[in-house]
């Protein structure tokens, strides 16, 4: 769900919602999806546990509109940073790209989100649907809308997809499994490098 198609809510509501949102944020990212429940998300919110089911209508809703809302959040960073720097060469864009995207899905809420969304894919597969939409997707029209100073627009598609999988390469993998990654900038900065001259190649 975007945030288009949600009802409009008056100004409280707003404030309450991000409250629960933020409170949902803390639970599962601490104690997994299997061990949260509606009453620490309320207490985490400072709201009442009925306000949170007013808002979100199951523990499996909150967390897909929790998800929705991180991805929203970096698709956000990524898009608006593009929009700055629409006049650089492709070059210079898709760098600059490949270490937002970097920065932001190695921060250690984006990969705790990330492991939950793994984990609980298969029993919500509306989550899956969810990260693509607002996080893959709009990452990837961003390096296409880069790449289409280049070149046609299939071409552009699929060098994105290419682009944003080398970006993150191993060192994300071994990030997202826990593994302790030795010189991470510079694991990264090797991955750019070469992400940006296979996109431009």
């Amino acid at each position: 769900m975007n945030a288009s198609s949600l009802p409009r809510l008056s100004p409280l509501q707003r404030r309450k919602r991000s409250a629960i949102l933020d409170g949902a944020k803390t639970v599962f990212l601490s104690q997994g999806f299997g061990l949260a429940t509606m009453d620490d998300v309320a207490a985490a919110a400072g709201v009442g546990k009925q306000t949170v089911y007013r808002h979100f209508r199951s523990k499996e809703a909150l967390f897909v509109g929790l998800v929705s809302s991180m991805c929203a959040q970096v698709g956000g960073i990524l898009a608006s940073a593009q929009d700055e720097q629409s006049d650089g060469s492709p070059e210079v864009e898709l760098r600059e790209l490949g270490w937002l995207l970097a920065q932001n899905l190695i921060t250690p809420d984006n990969l705790r989100l990330y492991r939950a969304i793994v984990a609980e894919a298969e029993r919500l597969p509306e989550l899956g649907q969810v990260f693509y939409e607002n996080g893959a997707k709009v990452v990837r029209a961003v390096a296409a809308k880069i790449l289409r100073k280049r070149f046609d627009e299939s071409t552009a598609a699929l060098r994105a997809a290419t682009f944003v999988q080398l970006v993150l390469g191993d060192a994300y993998l071994e990030l997202t499994i826990g593994y302790t990654v030795p010189n991470v900038e510079a694991r990264f900065a090797l991955q750019i490098d070469e992400a940006v001259a296979a996109a431009l190649r």
